[in-house]
């Protein structure tokens, strides 16, 4: 597979000078709640819809563009098969689980909830038997129910955490299709845009 059709994911040596402050206190707050570093960063921006709304569903044209504010994700792996999720924003709660066994509530979710979306889309696109245990920090930019979407930024980039950790080659296009319908456990109904965008925008193209 051409590697321009992967999303590239960073590890820590692979850092831009223009983001290192970031990522360097993301680094901190991972040792502090983990106790060791993470191994690789994955992102996913919120998008802004210019043309079009709630029509793309229908099949209809829309015109959305990735913004800068985003979905952080640090990680690393671990071998105890065991879920570990931080938010960076102290209102939203911590959550542990097993990676292998998790339910999705539709009832008024959590943040979290997102996240296992994207995990569990990846994990039944590839079928993996045993998936790697995660540890896993949130640190978001994308405003809360601002139509930005925060909620597929979280599904996306917890789906290439997923597919990274797992040593998986999933093209931007899976991606973006896994997602969309992954969304889908927590009742979103969908019809692509978000995560399209997400994965597939290129900077000065519209």
């Amino acid at each position: 597979m051409s590697t321009n059709t992967l999303v590239p994911v960073l590890e820590r040596n692979q850092i831009h000078a223009s983001m290192k402050e970031r990522y360097v206190d993301l680094t901190k707050k991972f040792e502090a709640h983990f106790g060791c570093k993470p191994v690789f960063f994955c992102r996913a921006p919120g998008r802004v819809n210019l043309i079009g709304e709630h029509i793309d569903y229908c099949g209809y044209s829309v015109l959305p563009m990735a913004i800068q504010q985003d979905i952080v994700m640090a990680v690393c792996p671990n071998q105890s098969q065991q879920l570990n999720l931080v938010n960076t924003n102290p209102t939203f709660k911590s959550f542990s689980t097993s990676i292998r066994n998790f339910t999705i509530s539709k009832e008024k979710p959590e943040w979290f909830n997102y996240v296992l979306c994207g995990l569990k889309g990846i994990a039944e696109f590839s079928k993996l038997d045993k998936p790697v245990g995660l540890s896993i920090l949130t640190d978001g930019t994308v405003p809360k129910s601002a139509g930005l979407s925060s909620s597929s930024a979280l599904v996306c980039c917890a789906g290439l955490t997923m597919m990274y950790a797992n040593d998986l080659n999933i093209s931007k296009l899976e991606l973006a299709d896994i997602c969309a319908k992954c969304e889908q456990y927590i009742g979103t109904e969908g019809g692509g845009m978000d995560q399209s965008i997400c994965f597939l925008a290129e900077a000065g193209k519209v």
